[in-house]
């Protein structure tokens, strides 16, 4: 899968591969459509078959098929903003796309993400809403407004700021600052004032969305497709668009040991090369793939809700915020978790249960981060010194 997915085109495979087992790892980490836009079909028909191969190349039909719905809702949303003087800068995918830097169906995406300049945030929402857009039954957050959905063009994400991309080292960056810095390119056949992030911005936003918003929950965001962005971007045997002032703006979240990790591992993945034993790269890449192949791994990492996570709040209040966020759910929030209740009181009831759950749930991922450490600081541990394996008759 990494091979295919990251390495030099044509490099032969070492190991025998599983043709089915190889589409469900891929879909699982979400780079199913990049593998099939990187080696096409026929190469992948050769290679694992004809049924594997259509797997892999309706997983790009797919992610073709959304983003051209996507750039779709962009030209909406874009059409929408234009008559009020709303300047826009587009993040993610839009970006990625609008400025030519992916190959068609190459990455899966769920949203379009769009930034506006303070204090119309709000306007442009309100003005989505009345073009048929609606609002989310869940709470927005820090940097963004609670999301908005069409039953056609998909979901939106209005932003008011660049979570953890700070250009002087203090506050989120926000369209205003951007725009001063020279850092906002436009983009073409857009109405209006469109634009989309420079490649320094949009590399120093992918490693700090990946590494600091969701480096403890790789189970809801796969941190390939970080490593897919990053490459994009241009880093891999080089460092391309992560470059040191890039680095810089995400200091204070991504450590400069985890961004030189991630450019490592970049520029391993990108030579066809083994990450190395026990090298900085190699630890990454074990945490991302244990994150959504390990349950009990992933379980040890839900107390990374108490590790300090990119926010322009003080420590005291972002812990206060997240905790208050995990015990006051919405509706939608409760149906998603537990399931819809029979009756309008059963929110109530979940709501009162709600802390005394959350204890629960601690203590099983205390439990599991436990049974993770324990083994390793133990010499006589079955995972030190495995027992030998006879295999079955």
């Amino acid at each position: 899968m990494l091979l295919r997915a990251f390495g030099p085109p044509g490099a032969a495979c070492p190991v025998a591969v599983d043709a089915a087992a190889a589409l469900a790892l891929a879909r699982r980490f979400e780079v199913a459509a990049r593998i099939a836009a990187r080696q096409g079909r026929e190469r992948l028909a050769a290679e694992l078959g004809p049924e594997a191969a259509a797997g892999f190349a309706r997983e790009r039909a797919a992610a073709a098929a959304v983003a051209m719905r996507l750039m779709d809702a962009a030209g909406q949303i874009a059409a929408t903003a234009a008559p009020l003087g709303i300047p826009l800068a587009f993040l993610k995918l839009v970006a990625l796309e609008g400025t030519g830097l992916l190959a068609a169906g190459s990455r899966e995406a769920c949203d379009v993400d769009v930034l506006a300049p303070a204090g119309r945030t709000e306007e442009l929402w309100r003005a989505l809403a009345a073009a048929g857009w609606q609002g989310a039954d869940h709470p927005g957050y820090e940097h963004q407004l609670p999301a908005l959905s069409h039953p056609e063009r998909g979901v939106v994400e209005v932003h008011r700021l660049v979570l953890g991309v700070r250009l002087g080292g203090g506050p989120s960056a926000g369209w205003e600052e951007l725009e001063r810095e020279g850092l906002l390119a436009p983009l073409a056949g857009l109405p209006g004032r469109c634009s989309a992030p420079v490649a320094e911005v949009q590399a120093a936003h992918v490693l700090v969305h990946g590494l600091g918003q969701h480096g403890f929950s790789p189970i809801s965001y796969s941190l390939l497709k970080m490593v897919a962005d990053l490459m994009d971007l241009g880093v891999g045997l080089d460092a391309g668009a992560l470059t040191p002032r890039a680095l810089a703006w995400v200091a204070r979240d991504v450590s400069p040991d985890e961004a030189e990790a991630a450019r490592r591992l970049c520029a391993r993945l990108a030579a066809g090369e083994d990450a190395g034993r026990d090298s900085p790269e190699e630890v990454l890449l074990r945490h991302i793939l244990a994150g959504r192949l390990d349950p009990d791994y992933e379980r040890a990492l839900h107390l990374g809700l108490f590790r300090p996570q990119p926010s322009d709040r003080g420590p005291a209040s972002r812990l206060a915020h997240a905790v208050w966020s995990a015990v006051a759910l919405s509706d939608a929030q409760i149906d998603a978790i537990y399931g819809p209740p029979a009756h309008r009181l059963g929110y109530l009831g979940r709501r009162l249960a709600r802390p005394f759950d959350l204890l629960l749930r601690l203590g099983r991922y205390a439990t599991g981060w436990l049974k993770l450490r324990i083994p390793f600081q133990n010499p006589k541990s079955k995972i030190q010194n495995p027992p030998s394996y006879t295999p079955p008759p």
